[in-house]
């Protein structure tokens, strides 16, 4: 089994804009003029801008703490500029007409820009870029005329209110990972092992008697009174024996977040699995040897011409101090 590292692979991926429209621009929450690129907020709680809004753990608990402190007489720089935002969103009397159902708990897409505020109800153009996948718990407070759109966020961890860009963009989401195409495919590879053979060609004679039988390296030559067979040519082949492998691509991951203007990656394993190969005998070397029949006058010149051949080749190898092979 092995594993690879580089594969292709197709992912089936989702957009979706998170966005509103816009309600009221008096409060500066609301206004976008801004050139500059937004700054990117990964972490929420060093400057809170409603401190008695920080940490809740329901909706009912924020409403309870809008409430309190506006009875209270309560946080009254506060109050005054919570008053303020819910007023454009929709709530005439501002805290006094906010009802608990127009709250509920919603996570922000990282990726989202718009403006958050902080302490000392000073504003800032952002991009929530949340270490958690889902992004950033917010409690959402909707307007009473309905308006899906005119709507205003409080940060559940730090209690500074949001507003999102009313320009759409789009934001990162988390989308299912589908692998398309075939789950394995199987792949022969030509050239995985290698099978090694040799041809020989031999000439004897037919002998009238013959005293002692041939060599065990010629029994396969079926002729009881051949002569010494003599070896005129020799070719070595080699062919690749095909070997069949499984490759099957996987991914753990289930989903993954997807960014505008950002890379997608994905792990991805690839398993290969050896499915067939060559289970035979293969030599580590084959021979197949050829015997032809010839004369006795034939034999006796061609055994002349290569002695004469092996002689010229060993005054080469004296003279060069190389072996010469054929």
């Amino acid at each position: 089994m092995k594993h690879l590292i580089l594969i292709s692979a197709m992912l089936t991926t989702a957009s979706a804009a998170f966005a509103q429209s816009e309600c009221s621009q008096n409060s500066t929450i609301y206004k976008f003029g801004n050139t500059s690129e937004p700054k990117e907020i990964r972490h929420l709680g060093s400057a809170p801008e409603f401190p008695f809004l920080r940490e809740k753990a329901s909706a009912h608990e924020v409403y309870m703490a809008i409430k309190k402190s506006e009875r209270g007489n309560m946080n009254k720089a506060g109050m005054s500029e919570l008053n303020g935002m819910l007023m454009e969103i929709g709530f005439a009397n501002g805290a006094e007409d906010l009802s608990e159902s127009a709250i509920s708990m919603q996570y922000i897409p990282n990726g989202t820009e718009g403006n958050m505020g902080s302490a000392g109800y000073t504003y800032s153009y952002t991009k929530l870029m949340s270490p958690d996948p889902e992004g950033f718990r917010a409690w959402k407070i909707a307007s009473p005329s309905g308006n899906a759109n005119c709507v205003l966020y409080v940060m559940a961890k730090c209690g500074n209110a949001f507003y999102p860009k009313t320009t759409k963009t789009t934001a990162c989401i988390n989308v299912p990972v589908n692998l398309t195409g075939e789950e394995s495919k199987e792949v022969t590879l030509d050239g995985a092992a290698i099978q090694t053979s040799t041809d020989k060609v031999y000439v004897y004679y037919h002998k009238r008697h013959r005293r002692r039988p041939l060599s065990s390296d010629y029994s396969d030559l079926v002729d009881p009174k051949a002569s010494t067979p003599i070896l005129i040519s020799k070719t070595d082949n080699m062919t690749a024996v095909p070997q069949t492998y499984r490759v099957t691509a996987a991914t753990s991951d289930n989903s993954v977040q997807v960014c505008p203007d950002q890379t997608l990656n994905v792990a991805t394993n690839v398993n290969v699995e050896k499915e067939s190969e060559f289970t035979g005998y293969y030599p580590t070397k084959a021979t197949n040897k050829n015997y032809k029949l010839v004369s006795r006058r034939v034999y006796r010149k061609t055994e002349r011409k290569m002695r004469k051949a092996r002689r010229r080749e060993h005054r080469v190898s004296q003279l060069t101090g190389v072996d010469v092979k054929r």
